[in-house]
């Protein structure tokens, strides 16, 4: 992250920056949002969060928007590396976002299949969506694409679901995103098409919105040594081995 832009990723920015979106723009989901274009008499915004990484990053944000009065469409991952949406912590993070009025998605991770193609990666989608209803008693409401590679998915419209790429959403909005913790297409509040009040299509990624300024590596390092300390936690409330050897390796 260039070092005077770091504080636009706060979570006090963050405030700032959706209270000023409030003022002009509807808040909308990519159901409603695809539906009702052009008949409303304010611009939209949907506000869009792909959680990649950290599950309470994105309860904290979740929590900041429902006492701003606006929902947001969460992008979970069925299959994710870092959290685990079926263990018991991680389970109640979500249950919370729901709670707060937002919106639930599937984060798909295309790189995941092997062999998935555009022909076939509707029935590996299902799958993922069936399973996070199931769980959580909550309907998937859209789609979006994690590692999508060479899949051409503009073109492509799912029978169940909207999803992110459809060109309604990257042609009549205009798309903005803080991927690598940054505004890859500049700050949606300087923009041309905030000051012409076009509609706008955000996503946010709660990992890079903190209480203070830092860079997105030192963000990286903190959520690391987070997962380490959960990590080192879990095996000390469940393993007696490890117990007996950190009091073994103490008494040396």
């Amino acid at each position: 992250m260039v070092e005077n832009e770091s504080h636009f990723f706060t979570l006090s920015y963050y405030k700032e920056f959706i209270s000023c979106l409030r003022e002009a723009y509807h808040f909308t989901t990519f159901q409603e949002g695809k539906r009702i274009i052009g008949e409303v008499d304010r611009p939209l915004v949907i506000m869009r969060h792909d959680i990649d990484m950290n599950l309470e990053a994105a309860s904290i944000i979740s929590s900041l928007e429902k006492d701003l009065g606006i929902h947001s469409t969460y992008f979970f991952m069925a299959r994710c590396p870092l959290y685990n949406l079926f263990s018991g912590s991680d389970t109640e993070q979500v249950k919370r976002i729901l709670a707060d009025g937002h919106h639930f998605g599937l984060h798909f991770d295309c790189a995941l299949y092997e062999n998935i193609s555009t022909e076939n990666f509707s029935y590996y989608i299902l799958r993922e969506c069936q399973l996070l209803e199931q769980f959580f008693d909550h309907p998937v409401e859209a789609i979006s694409f994690h590692r999508p590679g060479h899949l051409e998915l503009s073109g492509i419209e799912l029978k169940n679901w909207p999803h992110t790429y459809e060109k309604v959403f990257l042609e009549k909005f205009r798309y903005f995103s803080d991927s690598r913790g940054i505004w890859a297409y500049g700050n949606p509040l300087e923009s041309e098409a905030f000051s012409k009040r076009e509609n706008l299509h955000i996503l946010v990624h709660p990992v890079w919105w903190t209480k203070s300024a830092m860079s997105s590596y030192e963000k990286l390092i903190s959520l690391i040594q987070e997962i380490n300390f959960r990590l080192k936690q879990y095996v000390s409330e469940n393993c007696q081995v490890w117990n007996e050897g950190k009091a073994e390796e103490k008494s040396r």
